[in-house]
């Protein structure tokens, strides 16, 4: 029952869908970020990336595993500093945010136990921001975390239960509650429904949702999750190999997704029956034949220095795409694509 009940809610139209016309609030330009492998070898995790989120948008970025959209997010955090480039909070370096208004940009974590102090209870973790912040005193801290319990649908009366008293869900809610409490601007998905079962999964992606229509909050959700991500946003960034291959501003134009990567991803998983249209249920063995054949393919991406990241994967690619990195194009309004092949 909980099941179909996700299905119902995930392939419904957003009613909060909009264009993004706000003014820019969190802008990065040229990211690099590089991580240090065995053998003196480094991964370039995000490689010239640059990116804006609009004020009450919810931009969603898609990408698989190890393609650093985790590492932009943190780094749109401020709790990793790029190796070059810069980010930019409402027009100033994030840095001067960071020190002088932290509490308006948190971070949810993938995984809540992990991002919780086991040894505190509920109203101690979302009591931190409150007495942290906003200097409140106990009984302050108390009663608004008993009404920041309820805005995210648990009882107050389970706060002085320990992270291992509640289910997943209920902890990630207990997450959204401490980031709610420090009143932020800006709040950064990472994952968030990764580590939930799939009968919670349809619940937090109501739960954000609606806190982000009556908190009018700017949302950066990172997610593979392409149902939750159609979802929840209006707008989309694909990554591959720590840059952007497609954006589209308007969630309508989801449908004209055209990269080889992004229908690649999307051609691994199928409708399900009887599921809305733009449902989309993965395919096991579709994901693991997806993945042999990466496998097979990534001594060819080795022997890559320029080019396409995606050329030593992409059927249509030939020697200038292996040879030089394609421009980033607008091909409609709103639309911008990173493909030699496209017109």
């Amino acid at each position: 029952m909980e099941n179909e009940s996700r299905n119902r809610t995930a392939g419904q139209e957003n009613p909060c869908k909009k264009e993004t016309e706000g003014p820019v609030v969190l802008e990065a330009y040229r990211l690099h970020k590089r991580y240090c492998r065995g053998g003196g070898k480094t991964v370039e995790a995000v490689n010239g990336l640059s990116i804006q989120i609009r004020a009450g948008e919810c931009r969603g970025i898609v990408g698989e595993s190890g393609c650093g959209k985790s590492t932009l997010i943190r780094m749109l955090a401020g709790l990793e500093k790029p190796d070059s480039g810069e980010i930019r909070c409402h027009g100033k370096p994030l840095i001067h945010q960071v020190r002088t208004n932290r509490n308006k940009i948190q971070m949810i974590f993938q995984n809540s136990m992990d991002a919780v102090n086991r040894y505190a209870d509920a109203e101690a973790i979302i009591g931190e921001p409150l007495k942290n912040f906003f200097h409140q005193n106990p009984a302050q801290r108390a009663r608004n975390a008993a009404v920041l319990m309820e805005q995210v649908g648990l009882s107050a009366e389970d706060l002085h239960k320990f992270p291992g008293q509640f289910s997943g869900g209920q902890l990630q809610r207990i997450c959204n509650a401490r980031a709610l409490a420090a009143q932020p601007e800006i709040l950064l998905l990472d994952e968030p429904l990764s580590s939930l079962d799939v009968s919670v999964q349809a619940q937090i992606m109501e739960l954000f949702k609606r806190l982000g229509r009556e908190y009018g909050l700017t949302q950066v959700l990172v997610s593979h999750d392409m149902e939750a991500v159609y979802y929840l946003s209006d707008s989309i960034s694909v990554m591959y190999g720590g840059m952007l291959m497609e954006e589209i501003h308007r969630i309508q134009l989801f449908e004209k997704l055209c990269h080889p990567y992004i229908r690649r991803l999307l051609d691994a998983c199928r409708g399900g029956e009887g599921q809305a249209e733009r449902k989309w249920v993965c395919d096991e063995g579709r994901m693991l034949e997806e993945k042999a054949f990466r496998g097979k393919k990534k001594a060819e991406r080795n022997k890559l220095s320029a080019g396409c990241p995606y050329a030593h994967l992409c059927p249509a690619a030939d020697s200038v795409c292996r040879s030089q990195l394609p421009a980033w194009r607008e091909i409609e309004k709103g639309h911008y694509v990173r493909c030699s092949k496209i017109f």
